[in-house]
């Protein structure tokens, strides 16, 4: 079965040894206005606030914490971290309020400098770069979008 949206079509579950173990989504309160998209005239419209990455800051870890212990997991068991990279504010206050070490969202950082944010793509782009190397299973899979909506994967080995 291949790994539907991944930049290379030839990566497939049975070859990387990956699989999505669980999946989730969460509206953070109190967040509509933080990042809006609109259809103008010269197409998609995407606003950010700037208090984004302090909401992200103060908001992400018990939410994390709390969905991640329903998998017998916590955020320091964790060895892979694919965060959307929304803009190097943004994957700074995740980093921060996860307490991640300096390179555990490198991938995500490469993957913003080299391509841009790609939407919602880009997860598949750092999660093509992170099954290239070994030991970032279990990893967690992160993209932010309008509400705030978090959506997260769970990913684990076959």
């Amino acid at each position: 079965m291949a790994l539907v949206g991944f930049p290379n079509s030839s990566i497939h579950s049975t070859e990387t040894g990956w699989r999505v173990a669980a999946s989730t989504s969460y509206v953070i309160p109190d967040s509509a206005e933080m990042m809006t998209w609109s259809i103008g005239n010269q197409g998609f419209e995407m606003t950010l606030s700037s208090a984004l990455p302090q909401l992200i800051h103060d908001q992400i870890r018990p939410w994390l914490s709390q969905w991640l212990a329903t998998h017998d997991l916590s955020t320091e068991e964790i060895r892979g971290w694919a965060v959307h990279p929304g803009g190097p504010r943004i994957l700074a206050a995740f980093q921060e309020a996860v307490d991640l070490p300096a390179d555990a969202l490198r991938h995500s950082y490469n993957v913003l400098q080299n391509y841009g944010n790609m939407s919602s793509a880009t997860v598949f782009f750092i999660l093509q770069q992170m099954m290239q190397e070994e030991n970032h299973l279990p990893c967690v899979a992160l993209g932010f979008g309008p509400g705030i909506t978090v959506e997260a994967a769970l990913l684990k080995r076959n």
